[in-house]
């Protein structure tokens, strides 16, 4: 039965987390993937877990990000879920697919003052996007004329008597 098989993979993912010598992805099962799901997003999807059942006023990314380093590097953490509400959920990604087991055997550990629900992600973390060197370039070049304006401004500031020979108005300092 389904049941069963996923009752499996969780026994197969356990010892495989715990037996050091278990290293080859291919000795590794994953769960099928769901729907329709970008083939470019299935590698980060295998390196995801669902982290459930947190307590919503004190737990953190950062902590997150500490508490997974132990079974691998960790790429992304995303908090998810309603901060109003008593738990939230979250998604860990790690650097590769052989961190997801050691993960998986934390399901149950106790953090903070709940129990740890750990699972197979069904999806990505939403990342912002990357800006292109194009664009990054662009940003750039605007943020340097605004340096340079204020600049200006100041070298005007700074000498006699600008106070009552100029009026310096401006998007940083207002108008004087």
């Amino acid at each position: 039965s389904f049941f069963k098989h996923l009752n499996g993979l969780e026994n197969i993912c356990l010892s495989a987390a715990l037996d050091p010598n278990i290293t080859a992805l291919g000795e590794i099962p994953q769960p099928p993937i769901m729907g329709n799901v970008d083939p470019s997003k299935i590698d980060e999807i295998r390196r995801t877990v669902y982290v459930g059942n947190l307590n919503s006023q004190t737990t953190t990314a950062d902590q997150l990000l500490e508490f997974f380093k132990q079974v691998g590097e960790v790429k992304f953490v995303r908090m998810a879920g309603d901060e109003t509400q008593p738990t939230r959920f979250a998604f860990v990604e790690f650097a590769d697919q052989n961190s997801v087991p050691r993960a998986l055997a934390f399901n149950g550990v106790m953090f903070g003052d709940r129990p740890l629900k750990i699972n197979h992600s069904n999806n990505a973390i939403v990342k912002p996007p990357e800006m292109t060197p194009q664009a990054a370039a662009k940003e750039l070049e605007e943020v340097m004329k605004r340096v340079r304006e204020a600049q200006s401004f100041i070298s005007a500031a700074i000498e006699p008597g600008w106070l009552h020979s100029t009026s310096i108005c401006n998007d940083f300092l207002g108008c004087f």
